[in-house]
């Protein structure tokens, strides 16, 4: 699976002989994220188009609510050029301009980059080409890292702590994050008397800094255990995945 979020927006449809094709974001961005330090004005992020098709690429950047529209979405971040068309192969240099606007100084802020590749008509697709052409959106996070927060991202999974909980009729899995940094799990999985137990994804798995993250535990029954163990990855500022174990007591 790829590290940024690919958001289908049309599902592709049974072609040939009946052949399923995985549906692929086909504009790639350099990085997997980005970080906006203070007194950066703007980060610079190249696109490729390995598509076989020319495409049209709409950016705007919001606060991930994942239903503004590009007219719509507000944001302290711009990305720029807002459209422009994309030939096979071709490389775009895109601009994610921060306008100043007064951001937490103590704690990351995030914001969400959106591209959106637009399919061209039926007949620039490629006779050769044998997957439906659809519109896809690929989200990517931008981080604004204030000066001089304490601590660093590197060292952020020691200070992270986990708890179960009752809530209502079922169980949830509770992340304390007592840093300034963003804590964004690819994964989050429970170890339940030898057998492994995976939290269900969603859209967002970040645990905000100075806040606790809830995340909803499905088939999850305590018995007689007091504490149960946790297995993470976290993806770090490079979009590298880093393990880490824990241990979660069943409040």
């Amino acid at each position: 699976m790829s590290r940024l979020m690919f958001v289908v927006m049309l599902i592709v449809a049974t072609f040939g002989l009946g052949t399923a094709h995985c549906v692929q974001a086909g504009i790639m961005p350099e990085q997997t994220r980005l970080i906006i330090h203070e007194g950066d004005s703007q980060r610079s992020l190249m696109l490729a188009n390995t598509n076989s098709y020319p495409v049209v690429v709409q950016t705007w950047i919001d606060n991930g609510e994942g239903t503004q529209t590009p007219e719509n979405a507000s944001n302290a971040m711009l990305a720029l050029p807002s459209v422009f068309r994309m030939q096979p192969g071709a490389v775009q240099g895109l601009r994610i301009v921060y306008d100043g606007s007064p951001q937490p100084k103590d704690r990351e802020s995030v914001s969400w980059l959106n591209i959106y590749e637009i399919p061209p008509t039926k007949t620039e697709v490629p006779l050769a080409t044998t997957q439906v052409a659809v519109a896809m959106n690929t989200q990517m996070k931008v981080f604004y890292r204030p000066a001089n927060l304490p601590g660093s991202p590197e060292k952020m999974a020691a200070a992270l702590t986990f708890s179960i909980e009752r809530r209502g009729d079922g169980w949830v899995l509770l992340c304390h994050n007592p840093t300034p940094f963003h804590a964004s799990f690819s994964s989050l999985r429970l170890s339940v008397q030898g057998r492994e137990l995976p939290v269900s994804k969603t859209l967002d798995m970040m645990a905000p800094p100075l806040s606790d993250k809830v995340y909803a535990l499905d088939g999850f029954n305590t018995g007689a255990m007091t504490s149960v163990g946790v297995n993470y990855t976290l993806i770090d500022d490079g979009g590298h995945y880093q393990d880490g174990v824990s241990q979660a007591p069943i409040r």
